[in-house]
This record gives C-alpha cells, structure tokens and sequence, in this order.
C-alpha cells in the first residue's frame, strides 16, 4: 500500500507472526525490475525482513529500509504532491476551452513531456490514486503548500514583479541546488529521446 502506519499497525495487531511493511515504488507496466526501488518497513521478525530484502535485492530491484511514519511522510512529497500537481495540471487544461490538438503544432519538447507525464495519469484508475491522496494524514499539509504557491505566484506574475519573481526563481533554485545539474543532464536525455521517436 502507499502507506505504512496504519497498515503495519494493523498487521502487528492482527498477527503474532512476522510483519514487514512494503511498498514498490513502480506499477504493473515497468518492463524489468532492474533498478525498480522497493521501501521495506521492518516491524517483526528480523529472520523474514532479512529474507525479504535478499530476496528483492537478488532480483536486482533496489531497496530503502525507514520507519513507517517517515515512509507516509515521504510520500506526502513523492505521491501525493506529484499526483496532485498532474491532476491540477490536467484540470487546467481541460477547463481553459483550448483543444489538445490545437496545442500539438506548437509543442515544445518539454510541454510534451509534460502532456505524456499528465496524460499516463489520466489513462489509469481513479479509485487507485484517490486514496493515496486522501489517505495520507500529511495531505492537507501539501495540498495547503501548493495552494499557497499557486497564489504568492500568481499575485507576482500578475503585478508584472520580476524582482520577486527572481527572487522565488532563486529560493527554489537554492533548494534544488547541485540536483539542477543532473535534472538537465537527465531532462536532455529524456527530451532527445522523445524528439527522436516523433
């Protein structure tokens, strides 16, 4: 499940037998395992924890041991905050009355990426993501951010202040730091490969 408190807390109350928490970080349609990230949250047992990590780490999937409470709350930033940005993103466009078609001429490589990233989301099961939003206990939290940025960006870009828009530009920039090099390296990557297949 894309949470670990409530669950792991149920399995121990449930059971005396051994009880370790997992989460693949990967859904069906990945075409190997290799590299694939798996969070395991030992509870009970260290024999079958042991086994379960070797198992996972012999077929070559990757493997992040934490606590339930820090798994739920990395989770509030890599699941619900991503899947919550694409389905605000996906909102937009479909409310603003401009066809996809429309945009497609136009495209950059990086709105196309985008466009794939948003339109995978939609072309799966709402009753999957649904809970993982509504689930995590720390999802007001994010959902309060987000909104909370959407406006201090919004209020500057609507009163035309590049001086504050530089200044948002350079606390997020700061905050990613060295990781800007590898995301254009990787982001390059990704945009040639998609210009390649068009």
């Amino acid at each position: 499940t894309s949470l670990k408190e409530a669950p792991v807390r149920a399995m121990l109350e449930a059971t005396r037998g051994s009880v370790v928490g997992t989460h693949p970080m990967f859904g069906p349609s990945v075409h190997t395992l290799q590299g694939q990230r798996v969070v395991l949250c030992r509870a009970r047992g260290e024999a079958w924890a042991d086994w379960v990590a070797h198992t996972l780490t012999a077929r070559g999937l990757v493997i992040t041991e934490t606590s339930p409470a820090q798994h739920d709350r990395a989770m509030a930033v890599v699941q619900v905050l991503t899947h919550f940005q694409t389905q605000v993103l996906g909102l937009t466009l479909a409310r603003l009355g401009i066809p996809l078609t429309e945009t497609m001429p136009f495209t950059s490589p990086a709105y196309l990426l985008e466009l794939y990233v948003a339109a995978r989301h939609f072309a799966q099961d709402p009753g999957l993501y649904g809970p993982i939003e509504m689930r995590n206990p720390r999802t007001g939290d994010v959902t309060t951010a987000f909104g909370g940025a959407v406006q201090e960006l919004a209020a500057v870009i609507g009163e035309g202040d590049q001086a504050a828009f530089t200044r948002l530009f350079e606390e997020v920039r700061a905050f990613f730091g060295d990781f800007t090099a590898e995301a254009l390296i990787q982001s390059s990557f990704l945009i040639d490969r998609i210009v390649e297949r068009s």
